[in-house]
């Protein structure tokens, strides 16, 4: 077994390739070593040459709910606001940690998934009254 860095996409794709072959390895055999070096080299290509862009928060809610069957009144009564519910999935409340881990408290969404800097939605009625 020839281990080398992996500098090119090709490198990359070959590794990649290689991994299949190793998947199912024994655990303690040099088979499983190699995948496991293999696994930390693709890593390292990946963070430094395929960096993965965290979803917008919001949309990333929408989603987590509509694939769980999830509606938006339970999401009211998981932070026993519906107001609040309605003003974050519209974008005019900011998720909070607090909400974040109500979220992974009731439902095991990856906090992760909400770190993303978003804008808000300016609320027209709180704009009158200031």
């Amino acid at each position: 077994m020839n281990i080398r860095p992996i500098r090119t996409p090709e490198d990359y794709d070959a590794a990649l390739k290689m991994i299949d072959k190793y998947w199912a390895s024994e655990e303690g055999t040099e088979n499983s070593d190699y995948f496991e070096i293999l696994c930390a080299l693709i890593m390292v290509y990946e963070k430094e040459n395929r960096p993965v862009d965290l979803p917008d928060p919001i949309e990333a809610l929408k989603y987590y709910m509509q694939q769980d069957g999830n509606p938006v009144e339970e999401l009211g009564l998981i932070l026993k606001d519906q107001t609040l519910a309605q003003k974050i999935l519209g974008k005019s409340a900011s998720l909070t940690l607090p909400v974040v881990y109500q979220l992974y408290k009731h439902w095991e969404y990856p906090p992760v998934s909400f770190l993303n800097p978003y804008k808000l939605i300016s609320d027209p009625l709180r704009e009158k009254t200031s």
